[in-house]
């Protein structure tokens, strides 16, 4: 708010200061070309009145700036606390559940599979928050400079923390899919051998 109030003041001071430098300073050639007494004095004011409305052009585009700065490192930090928050509460949906059968587990494998799939949207607003904190670090030095530096690696960690964990899940999903795998190759195992079995007790003994 306080820097669309201050862009609004410079444009109007801008054009409204530009206006009445410009028909100063034609007053004062019209004075000096009309050979006035005093046209060296005059002409001094001139410069003198021009070099003060640069100087204030100047200190209106530095305070721009600095408001400017300001508001991007605000947004920084609201976009980090934004960014920690998002990834808590893709922490959350991680489920723990492994499945009790095959096709239970091959549901939630195509689950986190889509799951993994949505986080590549949240990497890539890390990978631009982390370009932004290189920038900001450049403009910025000390406590703000730690600060902007200590946001970014608790945003890296974070979401570091959360590839991990879906990695985790992805690997206990697939040794799950393994191991209902070998128990029904197992169980198909022990029915073919009692069938087996009963056929060769149902066949007749030998005399």
């Amino acid at each position: 708010l306080l820097r669309e109030k201050f862009r609004e003041f410079a444009r109007e001071t801008g054009s409204v200061g530009q206006e009445r430098v410009d028909r100063v300073n034609l007053t004062i050639e019209d004075l000096i070309d009309a050979g006035h007494s005093e046209a060296a004095t005059i002409a001094e004011w001139k410069d003198g009145l021009n070099e003060s409305w640069a100087d204030l052009l100047e200190l209106i585009d530095t305070r721009m700036q600095l408001l400017a700065a300001s508001h991007d490192l605000h947004k920084y930090f609201y976009d980090g606390a934004e960014l920690l928050a998002l990834i808590a509460a893709r922490r959350q949906e991680l489920p723990q559940d492994l499945g009790e059968d095959a096709g239970t587990v091959e549901a939630f494998h195509r689950m986190h599979s889509a799951f993994e799939r949505d986080l590549q949207l949240l990497e890539a607003q890390v990978q631009q928050f982390r370009e932004t904190a290189a920038r900001l670090q450049t403009a910025y030095a000390g406590e703000k400079a730690a600060g902007i530096q200590e946001q970014e690696q608790e945003v890296a960690r974070a979401l570091q923390e959360l590839l991990e964990a879906c990695s985790g899940r992805r690997a206990r999903l697939v040794d799950t899919a393994d191991k209902h795998r070998f128990f029904s190759m197992a169980r198909d195992l022990l029915s073919w051998m009692e069938s087996t079995v009963r056929q060769i007790e149902t066949q007749e003994k030998p005399r």
